[in-house]
């Protein structure tokens, strides 16, 4: 990993939260890109709520109903992701690279300001972690160093959840020149982007993860109308429980991967 361009990924991720305050100059053609006809805060957060929700189960399924004693949210940003996973352990972590987020967290959370990859954590410490929406920020400094870090914080048969967008999803193909054209309008940190989740399968295979499994979390879409958006869930949601192909066409997929014992 070149350690140079990591150092300008980890200014950026931490510019992204300090933006959020700014006044960004849209022109007539952002201003209707981003009004409520194409986006909005509650279309957003359905979607991603139903995802992480499929997400909870998914979990529950894998660990056999049971509890871990200690979880780990990296990064954990606002701590939003916390209760779709505090059911699954008593003493749940938090880490992340920026401190803004992390006043946000709840007080329940035992939160840590540090980047991933230089965590302090000791060997084998988590039982579980999770690591929603994270992997998508990597493509250009590369998933393995992460996914070797998490292995080293696991303890042996310790699990690991992660959730993605697909590159696959049939709507990229207008959302991805989109973005571009209108010079990032919508304020995501600049080089994310969804990808083949066949790279991050590979990954995990390389780093000695095991059990790999993967799952489609939701076809439905961010910029959906929230009615259109339920019938969407509705119309695929038999498509979440199979194993077939079309797993890797959704919106959002979820990833599982375990350490040897």
């Amino acid at each position: 990993m070149d350690k140079s361009n990591y150092k300008e990924k980890q200014k950026r991720e931490k510019f992204w939260y300090e933006q959020q305050t700014l006044a960004k100059k849209k022109g007539f053609f952002g201003s209707i890109l981003t009004s409520n006809l194409f986006i909005s805060p509650k279309r957003r957060a359905y979607t991603y709520s139903s995802a992480k929700k499929q997400m909870n189960i998914f979990v529950y399924n894998h660990l056999d109903k049971k509890k871990v004693a200690k979880l780990l949210i990296a990064p954990c940003g606002v701590g939003d992701d916390f209760k779709y996973l505090k059911d699954f352990s008593n003493e749940i972590h938090g880490i992340d690279l920026s401190s803004i987020p992390l006043k946000e967290c709840p007080n329940s959370m035992i939160i840590k300001e540090a980047d991933i990859l230089d965590s302090g954590y000791p060997d084998r410490m988590f039982d579980f972690i999770a690591s929603p929406l994270f992997f998508h920020h990597l493509l250009k400094v590369g998933f393995e160093p992460f996914l070797k870090e998490f292995h080293r914080i696991l303890k042996p048969g310790g699990k690991l959840v992660i959730l993605e967008p697909s590159v696959f999803y049939p709507l990229n193909a207008f959302t991805r020149p989109l973005k571009k054209i209108t010079k990032n309008i919508y304020g995501e940190v600049e080089d994310e982007a969804p990808f083949n989740p066949k790279l991050l399968i590979d990954s995990l295979k390389k780093v000695g993860f095991i059990n790999l499994d993967i799952k489609a979390a939701t076809y439905s879409h961010v910029s959906f109308l929230i009615p259109m958006a339920k019938l969407v869930n509705f119309v695929f949601k038999p498509f979440l429980k199979t194993d077939k192909f079309w797993k890797y066409f959704a919106f959002l997929v979820i990833f599982w991967g375990e350490k040897p014992n």
